[in-house]
């Protein structure tokens, strides 16, 4: 899919508009208040619950904000240290600004809108730092967490596995292009959002984790899978950060509060037009419980989450 990174590429502007890059927003003077608290630090004093309660209310502060996206990128970024200027901090800017102005930014009135874009981000900066992941790796989850479900038109799973994770990768090129990310992050990047894929692409990332982790002998089956998730067979790190990435993906649906689980179920149920009920949210949560393996920290509120839909 990211072939040919060296072609000519217009790298000075945001696409598809033409705004310059370089216009970058004004850095900040002083360390915010957020970065005291979850998302964007990791408290040796806060439970999972208490995590959890900050962790949505700083979704819903952000949230409220005009540019939450590029806001909550650039406190990202900003938090591990990371250089705005860098290539994939630019890229990650201008898709995060675009959406913010109504680029692809999925279904609003549904579940998989600017605002899960954010929480993804998020969750996934928060779990990175709770396992002292580089900030290399950690900035690269959190374009992977921006862009995601990038341009998502709000279909269930079809016939078609990795349809919307190609269609977010093949939107998110040119700005990865534009910015002269290079062609061994962008090649990282395109196993993490596919990655993302439930069906097939996160039980092969799970597989290929679970194979690092033991050292279990053998290769796991990758027929039928795109090519770039081979990288999950031979990359241990990478393996990791793609299981990180898809846990990111549904920890605010299971494992925060029961109220946010609630919103978000609600706003899935929107989307597909469709009810969701008690005994749908029971099967997902026991999924989860069973197979979460880098969010440990939060299987009390998973356990807290089903005590409540199973009473």
């Amino acid at each position: 899919m990211f072939r040919n990174w060296r072609e000519p590429a217009p790298r000075c502007y945001d696409p598809p508009q033409g705004r310059c890059l370089a216009r970058l927003p004004p850095p900040l003077t002083h360390n915010p208040p957020e970065f005291a608290k979850p998302p964007f630090a990791v408290s040796g004093v806060l439970d999972s619950a208490q995590t959890a309660d900050e962790m949505v209310a700083c979704f819903a502060r952000l949230g409220a904000r005009p540019d939450r996206l590029a806001h909550a990128h650039a406190l990202a970024i900003r938090s591990i240290g990371g250089d705005a200027a860098a290539p994939l901090a630019r890229a990650g800017a201008a898709i995060a600004r675009d959406i913010d102005r109504g680029v692809g930014g999925g279904v609003e009135s549904g579940y998989h809108n600017p605002q899960h874009f954010l929480e993804v981000m998020l969750s996934a900066l928060y779990l990175a730092r709770l396992h002292k992941l580089a900030p290399e790796r950690t900035q690269r989850l959190v374009t992977a967490g921006l862009i995601h479900d990038f341009h998502h038109d709000g279909s269930r799973l079809g016939a078609e596995p990795f349809r919307l994770e190609t269609l977010a990768l093949q939107k998110a090129r040119p700005y990865l292009q534009a910015a002269a990310v290079d062609a061994a992050q962008c090649h990282k990047l395109e196993t993490l959002v596919l990655a993302t894929e439930p069906r097939a692409g996160v039980p092969f990332a799970r597989a290929c984790w679970n194979r690092h982790r033991t050292g279990a002998a053998g290769e796991v089956p990758s027929a039928a899978l795109p090519r770039a998730l081979e990288h999950l067979s031979h990359d241990a790190d990478l393996a990791f950060d793609a299981v990180l990435l898809a846990e990111a993906d549904v920890l605010p649906s299971v494992g925060l509060t029961l109220e946010h689980a609630e919103t978000l179920q609600a706003r899935l149920a929107a989307e597909w037009g469709t009810p969701l009920g008690r005994a749908d949210k029971l099967q997902f949560t026991d999924r989860m419980i069973a197979e979460i393996a880098v969010a440990q920290f939060f299987i009390p509120n998973m356990l807290r989450l089903r005590q409540a839909y199973a009473e």
